[in-house]
């Protein structure tokens, strides 16, 4: 298998042997960069590749929503726990949050990865999405 390759969405990406990655950097929309991560695992590549694409363009067109859906998931625990006496609404957390890194698993689902803007003292925000794009659940990682 090549250590490197271009692809017609994700742009250059590099095979990390070890853990049978794909990884690289993507343009989500004008100037926002987001690290992908691509799972082989012991699957066929461009089978892969082509349930990646689709979920990855389903994430493109609703990212705002995956966006309003982790706050309405978390905003509660933010306000309960984490707020130090300052509650926000869930307008104020969904545009607080961004998205950096997503994982796409062999199967298509895809794990996003969120800077807090330290809404939770910096700890990241997870987010499941179905191969479909749609929002699954939302954690707090770190």
């Amino acid at each position: 298998m090549a250590n490197e390759l271009e692809h017609n969405i994700f742009g250059k990406m590099y095979y990390d042997s070890k853990r049978k990655n794909w990884e690289g950097r993507v343009c989500l929309d004008s100037e926002h960069f987001v690290d992908v991560t691509i799972s082989i695992e012991d699957c066929d590549v461009q089978t892969v590749f082509n349930m990646v694409e689709q979920t990855f363009n389903h994430i493109r067109g609703n990212e705002r929503t995956i966006r309003n859906k982790t706050a309405g998931e978390l905003l509660d625990t933010h306000n309960e726990v984490w707020n130090e006496g300052e509650a926000i609404d869930a307008n104020t957390f969904s545009n607080r949050i961004k998205l950096e890194g997503i994982l796409f698993f062999c199967d298509g689902n895809a794990q996003l990865y969120y800077n807090d803007d330290d809404i939770f003292w910096g700890h990241t925000i997870a987010v499941g999405v179905s191969v479909l794009g749609n929002f699954q659940d939302a954690q707090i990682y770190g």
